[in-house]
């Protein structure tokens, strides 16, 4: 039976395993982006059967589950609707990945699915981002040489815990620079610093870019699989060229051999924010779902 515990930065050394069995490339299976939003949907985890199950509050949509990682898909869905069963409320999957909508939807026959564009994740081919080759992206690639042209005396290197400090300053400044009232702004800035406190904890792939001595950008990610994730990306605006200088740079560095893609997130409907991730042409935007059964009695074993 699923027992669900709020999940706490603590939490992250015992469940840390579980992300090695997700079964897309949507960031919500990846440890950084499940943490670094937990309290803002207030998450929650249960151990059940060698599976790891999430329970999560979105805005709009109420207690939601992940797709559960390990085990096999029919007993996942047949623990989660006991659990509904029992406490007389709807089923709501979310983030559902296209490719587990119909396996899905064979065992609920009577749900029903749901995409929302702003959701979906860009995916980027590794090689594509570490060099911009080619003529689609020959914009990008200008403003990296824009950069090299202006500001010769530069460097990029893996974060390490001296650089804390410095960075943390940096993204001071920044979030007072381009501060938004997005509730998912302040969180992301929090969270930030949350993850600059607890560098080692987090265990997360950090990239420091600086012009002489100051800090202008920097990146933060990990490696699920064959796929680099870009979690955090902050950039000074002013150094022209400094993100995509700074989005070439992580990928030369943590793409290595066996990354063949690179996931760079949704756009959250920011039109701003999509303009600039398909300019880097992504080879897919991943696809996710809102699935939802409304008799989770008919498929349980109480």
């Amino acid at each position: 039976m699923l027992d669900f515990h709020p999940l706490r930065l603590e939490d992250l050394p015992r469940l840390r395993p579980f992300f090695g069995y997700s079964r897309s490339r949507i960031c919500d299976t990846t440890p950084g982006t499940v943490f670094i939003w937990r309290d803002m949907y207030k998450t929650e985890w249960a151990i059940y059967s060698g599976s790891l199950y999430f329970k999560v509050n979105y805005p709009g949509l109420g207690p939601t589950f992940t797709l559960p990682l390990g085990g096999g898909r029919p007993e996942h869905f047949r623990e989660i609707a006991g659990y509904c069963c029992r406490r007389d409320m709807p089923i709501s999957f979310y983030p559902v990945p296209k490719d587990e909508l119909e396996e899905l939807q064979a065992f609920f026959p009577a749900s029903t699915a749901v995409g929302e564009r702003d959701n979906f994740d860009y995916l980027y081919r590794a090689e594509d981002l570490k060099y911009f080759r080619g003529k689609k992206l020959s914009g990008q690639r200008n403003h990296v040489n824009k950069f090299l042209k202006t500001y010769g005396s530069w460097t990029f290197r893996p974060m390490t815990q001296e650089d804390i400090p410095g960075v943390k300053t940096f993204l001071d400044s920044y979030a007072q620079r381009w501060s938004k009232g997005a509730a998912t702004f302040h969180e992301d800035i929090t969270k930030t610093h949350e993850i600059l406190d607890n560098f080692s904890a987090y265990d997360l792939l950090g990239g420091v870019l600086m012009v002489e001595d100051r800090i202008v950008g920097f990146s933060l990610g990990e490696v699920i699989g064959d796929t680099l994730f870009t979690h955090i990306e902050k950039a000074d605006r002013d150094y022209e060229g400094c993100y995509q200088m700074l989005v070439a740079q992580f990928a030369q560095q943590f793409a290595g051999e066996g990354i063949s893609f690179i996931n760079r997130e949704d756009d959250t409907g920011d039109m701003g924010l999509r303009t600039s991730k398909l300019s880097y042409h992504p080879i897919s935007l991943l696809e996710k779902y809102t699935v939802t059964v409304d008799e989770p009695c008919n498929f349980c074993e109480l």
